[in-house]
């Protein structure tokens, strides 16, 4: 069976309806909701791991935490450019979600988002999961398989779409 031919036959879904996830994630889940699961996922995450307890020591103005929360509920809302979100930190629904006013700088996000690629990747299927599941999903501890690797393909079509995005302003 292919990921396309799949089906979802969940409650509060169409039936013939596709595992479509929509490009801006809030029309599935309010910003609040989708905030908690990107900050519970990233939570998950080793943050006391002695390697990147001193690389953070060595580097007191960097907050890879705050980088990951930005770009993963950025990518899950259809915002994709660089200087676009340095902008939306400012606004108040970017600053709940990392809990202060911040801004990097667009070349900053850029950096982020090629240095940690497989990171921002397995936030976004995490992510993605959650919202699969509050749509309906029947499925809590495991994926199909067919659906895992589905979710997987919309995590790297919005990494790359990033990287378009920004290449594209490069030029400019």
């Amino acid at each position: 069976m292919n990921v396309g031919d799949m089906k979802n036959e969940a409650p509060g879904i169409a039936p013939g309806e596709e595992w479509a996830m929509p490009w801006d994630l809030r029309e599935w889940a309010e910003p609040a909701q989708l905030q908690r699961w990107v900050c519970e996922e990233i939570d998950t995450l080793d943050w006391d791991n002695p390697e990147l307890v001193e690389h953070l020591r060595q580097r007191p103005d960097y907050d890879p935490k705050s980088f990951l929360r930005l770009l993963t509920y950025a990518y899950c809302t259809g915002s994709f450019e660089s200087e676009e979100l340095q902008r939306r930190c400012q606004d108040s629904e970017y600053q709940q979600l990392l809990g202060r006013r911040w801004s990097p700088a667009a070349r900053e996000i850029t950096r982020f988002r090629r240095e940690n690629r497989g990171l921002l990747k397995w936030a976004l299927v995490q992510v993605f999961k959650h919202a699969l599941r509050a749509r309906g999903g029947d499925f809590h501890l495991f994926l199909p398989a067919g659906v895992k690797r589905h979710l997987i393909r919309v995590a790297v079509t919005r990494l790359d779409l990033a990287r378009q995005i920004d290449r594209g302003h490069e030029g400019l």
